[in-house]
């Protein structure tokens, strides 16, 4: 009885079982997309334009930068062996809708080299032929002197994909490649170590929470390029601009001089500092006499000391500060 029982027990299941399976939906096949179909893009590319940042050295000498990579993916073989044109707009608009600050890069001032033809000038096209096996084109700037750029400035070149034949699909279509000419002082630095006093009146400490050490509970500065050996700090109020002592919190920006401009002799790696007076300069801000102003090119680290207001409310600032990153 008990083996006739377990019969009836593996039927029941069985009958769960069909029922189950018979209710089930039945999955329907995806669509494919653009599987089986040639990609064509720009690497980094999007739509609307992508952003690459190509910032270049501050120098006389040819500098040369990938600005577009073309691409085609193929799904197989056949579609490696077959020819395919592709052309790229020289997309000016682009550059203006990126970043309506960015300047037009001057053709003169630059040459392109590519396995392509261009017709037209400025907001013309590129014709590129990829003949069977080849699947990558590229498109290279040549700026000969870059010291004609405006190191204050960033510069613009537009590149948009605006047709494949072959059946080839856009994706990733345009890219504004940016353009800025930087020394070998640029990017951003962060507070190792110094001193700060503020003084009521020469030789009369002031004794607030202003004076004090500085460090890295400072918040790190830019030095931006605007010469081919210059750099400027901005002021106070903006960012990257010098703090007092961290001994007060929030920091406090060191009003009064209105930004710095740095020049490093290349020779000696001797510093010279001014106010930049981007309101009113303070002509007496200047290096502290007897006191190291340099530059490490080694571990990229500037060792300054300024005083100002000498003969009324005098100011001392030592400071070390070290390259962290570009800006």
């Amino acid at each position: 009885m008990k083996y006739i029982n377990l019969i009836k027990q593996f039927a029941f299941l069985a009958i769960i079982a069909l029922a189950f399976t018979a209710c089930k939906k039945i999955k329907t096949p995806e669509p494919m997309g653009d599987a089986g179909q040639t990609l064509v893009k720009l690497i980094g590319g999007s739509t609307p334009s992508a952003v690459s940042a190509k910032p270049i050295d501050f120098v006389a000498v040819p500098t040369k930068i990938l600005a577009v990579d073309i691409r085609r993916d193929v799904p197989n073989n056949a579609e490696l062996n077959r020819q395919m044109v592709v052309t790229v707009k020289d997309d000016t608009a682009a550059v203006t809708a990126a970043n309506p600050a960015y300047l037009h890069f001057p053709p003169a001032w630059y040459t392109l080299e590519m396995d392509g033809v261009k017709t037209g000038g400025q907001g013309g096209t590129f014709t590129f032929t990829f003949k069977p096996g080849e699947f990558a084109k590229q498109i290279y700037v040549i700026i000969p002197n870059a010291t004609l750029l405006n190191p204050s400035s960033l510069y613009g070149l537009g590149f948009t994909i605006t047709s494949a034949d072959a059946g080839g699909i856009i994706t990733q279509k345009s890219v504004v490649v940016e353009i800025g000419a930087k020394n070998a002082y640029d990017g951003i630095y962060s507070y190792v170590s110094g001193l700060v006093t503020r003084y009521t009146a020469p030789g009369v400490p002031q004794g607030d929470l202003l004076s004090g050490p500085l460090g890295p509970l400072n918040a790190d500065i830019i030095m931006a390029t605007i010469g081919a050996n210059t750099v400027e700090i901005p002021p106070a109020g903006q960012a990257g601009s010098l703090t007092w002592s961290y001994n007060t919190l929030p920091l406090q920006g060191v009003a009064g001089i209105d930004g710095l401009k740095l020049t490093v002799d290349p020779v000696t790696n001797l510093v010279n500092a001014v106010s930049t007076g981007y309101a009113t300069s303070n002509a007496t801000f200047g290096n502290w006499t007897g006191h190291t102003n340099s530059y490490a090119p080694g571990t990229k680290t500037f060792t300054l000391a300024w005083r100002w207001n000498p003969a009324t409310t005098t100011r001392e600032y030592e400071v070390v500060l070290k390259y962290k990153g570009p800006r």
